[in-house]
């Protein structure tokens, strides 16, 4: 196994292992977290999160009407919510797959305790052992900036069927302070994540391997919120700024100073050149 592989399992298992109780630490922020949040220096960052709930919609009205009678893969599963959540909804098949035995692990317990099947199975995400054309729909949640993005969309493209779509949630790098952010907390993530948090050129990749590439642009003045993400203020300072954020990352010279986007890849090329 590559070295950069070796050291993305180890600080996930790890960090995985540092959360303590799984039913506790999902993958997103909830309020159960603010222990962990204020204890755990390997958590601190989760409290942004806090104000994903645009993004997150989204997403989750992807899953209801793409994923019923599907199969699925749930990419880079972490603790494996989503995979729990797409059986609910009515797939036909959910697979998961990370690098981190202990994701593995979370992820299992997590579908045994909703009473859902999902084949979860450790592996590498740049090369899964799956077949060709074997998913309706492959999503993923946080992962592309962990790994090779040529060899990562060109695995999601071999397995996906020709008609099939995935659903990527990723962080971007183009906006200064949220990046400084990111090297000035080193410990919180490896240093392949932190040179590979998603710019433009990565959209040039994908656009090799899927002939359709839908962009949203999510959180910018919602992260002021972040601060009274525990008190009654807010919710409704959130419902502002996310209309604010609505307005302004529809401009296109201001849309990539989002904290996320939200990507929506179709027509897979089974090759680069189409």
């Amino acid at each position: 196994m590559e070295e950069r592989k070796i050291a993305e399992r180890d600080f996930h298992d790890m960090l995985r292992e540092s959360a303590g109780d799984v039913h506790v630490m999902d993958t997103r922020w909830s309020p159960e977290m603010e222990e962990t949040i204020s204890n755990n220096p390997l958590w601190t960052n989760m409290k942004y999160y806090a104000i994903e709930r645009k993004s997150r919609q989204m997403v989750l009205s992807w899953f209801s009407a793409n994923t019923p009678g599907k199969v699925v893969l749930d990419y880079c599963c972490g603790n494996g919510e989503d995979g729990v959540l797409i059986a609910r909804g009515g797939a036909k098949k959910v697979y998961g797959i990370d690098i981190s035995d202990v994701s593995i692990k979370n992820s299992q317990m997590h579908a045994k305790n909703a009473n859902v099947e999902v084949d979860h199975r450790q592996g590498d995400a740049e090369a899964t052992g799956f077949s060709d054309d074997m998913f309706d729909v492959v999503t993923e949640y946080g992962a592309l900036h962990h790994l090779d993005l040529e060899k990562a969309f060109m695995e999601i493209s071999r397995i996906l069927k020709p008609n099939g779509k995935a659903i990527c949630q990723e962080a971007l790098a183009h906006n200064i302070l949220i990046h400084l952010y990111r090297k000035l907390t080193p410990k919180m993530r490896t240093e392949w994540e932190v040179e590979h948090i998603l710019r433009k050129p990565a959209f040039d990749v994908a656009r090799k391997y899927f002939g359709k590439v839908e962009i949203r642009f999510f959180h910018l003045f919602s992260l002021f919120s972040v601060p009274f993400r525990n008190t009654f203020l807010f919710n409704p300072l959130l419902t502002a700024l996310e209309w604010l954020d609505d307005v302004v990352l529809k401009i296109p010279g201001v849309k990539w100073q989002a904290w996320q986007a939200v990507i929506v890849l179709s027509e897979p090329k089974k090759s680069p050149n189409g």
